[in-house]
């Protein structure tokens, strides 16, 4: 598929049929999730990647699914085939920006801040948009839920404590869903949001 067809495809999608999702595609989203840059190449990215019928029925409690179906929302969250759990170890890189060639003249180690930008959660929403572009690429369809909607993940699926959650990539074929209120909005003209050169 064109990238720009990709691009002009993806949205978050609610619903999934019961179709299971290949391995093969699986797997090749995972890969573009991996390969997404990351600071320093410090690589702190994290997926756990939930197949089982049981494991997705768990996550979609701790994700507050009764909530959404109350909404009039479809059970999105345990219907999916695939959760992509998206994760960083900021530890990653604290270490990776305490390293010789990092530290400069310094030499004194990375704490957390130092950094104005924490270029980890840059690097997890990285590979969150490259799981949904992915998975448009695969023919497939693809939501996001963020995890401040979670509660208990880390226990549900084994994550260790000092592993931060950016949120869970739905994945499957695409059921007929009911939108989002929010799209109401309409997309903001691009001469609202890109200046050139300079701001003003």
């Amino acid at each position: 598929m064109e990238f720009a067809d990709v691009v002009r495809r993806r949205r978050m999608v609610r619903n999934y049929t019961d179709t299971p999702v290949d391995r093969a595609s699986i797997d090749r989203i995972v890969h573009a999730a991996v390969k997404t840059p990351s600071a320093g190449f410090s690589q702190g990215q994290r997926f756990v990647v939930v197949t089982d019928p049981r494991a997705r029925m768990a996550v979609a409690r701790a994700g507050g699914e009764e909530l959404y179906v109350a909404d009039g929302f479809d059970p999105w969250i345990s219907r999916a085939p695939v959760h992509i759990v998206v994760c960083v170890d900021k530890g990653e890189y604290l270490k990776r920006y305490s390293e010789p060639d990092k530290t400069g003249e310094a030499g004194e180690a990375s704490k957390e801040s130092d950094w104005i930008v924490p270029f980890w959660w840059v690097d997890a929403g990285a590979s969150m948009m490259a799981i949904l572009y992915a998975a448009v690429d695969e023919g497939l369809a693809a939501g996001f839920l963020g995890a401040q909607a979670f509660d208990e993940l880390h226990e549900t699926l084994g994550i260790p404590s000092d592993v931060s959650v950016v949120g869970i990539c739905t994945i499957g074929h695409p059921a007929e869903d009911r939108k989002s209120g929010s799209l109401a909005r309409g997309w903001k003209p691009p001469d609202e949001v890109v200046k050139w050169d300079r701001w003003s």
